[in-house]
């Protein structure tokens, strides 16, 4: 009978992983020519090219240290290839752990890490075909909808503040999915979330002080590392 290890450890699927991982760095080099090629066509130096690059790099590898962070702590479940996979792409680390979450007591599991520790490969493949559809699903929506939508939003933007309105419903909707599920589900869990929610709050008030922009950058990963290091501490207290 094929396991979950068998899944995660398999050749083939790091061969997959790493295919599609090369088609999506050629397809970002192109695009990246392409829009290089456009920007000299109306007169931006290669200079300002260079140094949009360049800032660019710079401030996406701090904001990458939470993903970082999220691959270490979902490839303890689901194995390095396939976590790699699904954050390296399109994904999210409390999306794969709600659908694993979901899908244990479905699949006869008291708890996630029973089931990624026990599935055997029908059931791991029924787990890793949930989290690609349903990422997907968004994406399906927008392809009818998608430029409705913006053009609907962009309509708001005048003087009636109805796009800050629909904003603040859609991260409203955000927070009642996910954090009753945080905070009910487990104590060290939800004092986790706690944490790095004040950490959030603290580092934003400091961000907006004169000269400390650069703070913004740190938010997502500072949140998530001292979130991660005190659930030590609420291990160790509970």
């Amino acid at each position: 009978m094929t396991t979950i290890k068998d899944i995660t450890g398999s050749p083939l699927l790091l061969a997959l992983v790493i295919g599609g991982l090369a088609y999506i760095t050629v397809f970002s080099v192109v695009y990246l020519l392409k829009a290089r090629k456009r920007a000299l066509e109306m007169g931006i130096s290669s200079k300002e090219i260079s140094d949009i690059i360049k800032s660019s790099l710079i401030f996406s590898i701090v904001p990458s240290l939470s993903i970082v962070i999220g691959l270490v702590a979902l490839a303890a479940s689901l194995g390095t290839v396939w976590a790699w996979w699904r954050l390296s792409v399109i994904g999210s680390l409390s999306f794969e752990t709600q659908i694993a979450s979901s899908l244990a007591p479905v699949l006869g599991y008291a708890n996630t890490t029973e089931l990624m520790s026990s599935a055997t490969g029908e059931q791991f493949g029924v787990v890793m075909i949930l989290m690609s559809v349903g990422m997907l699903s968004g994406f399906l929506i927008l392809i009818p909808f998608g430029k409705k939508l913006m053009t609907s939003v962009d309509k708001t933007k005048g003087g009636n503040g109805w796009s800050n309105v629909l904003s603040g419903c859609f991260m409203l909707t955000l927070l009642a999915v996910y954090v009753p599920v945080l905070l009910i589900s487990d104590t060290i869990q939800a004092l986790v979330m706690i944490t790095g929610l004040i950490v959030a709050i603290v580092l934003g008030i400091v961000a907006k002080k004169p000269g400390w922009g650069w703070v913004n950058n740190f938010i997502m990963a500072g949140s998530m590392i001292l979130g991660m290091v005190s659930s030590l501490l609420w291990t160790t207290i509970f």
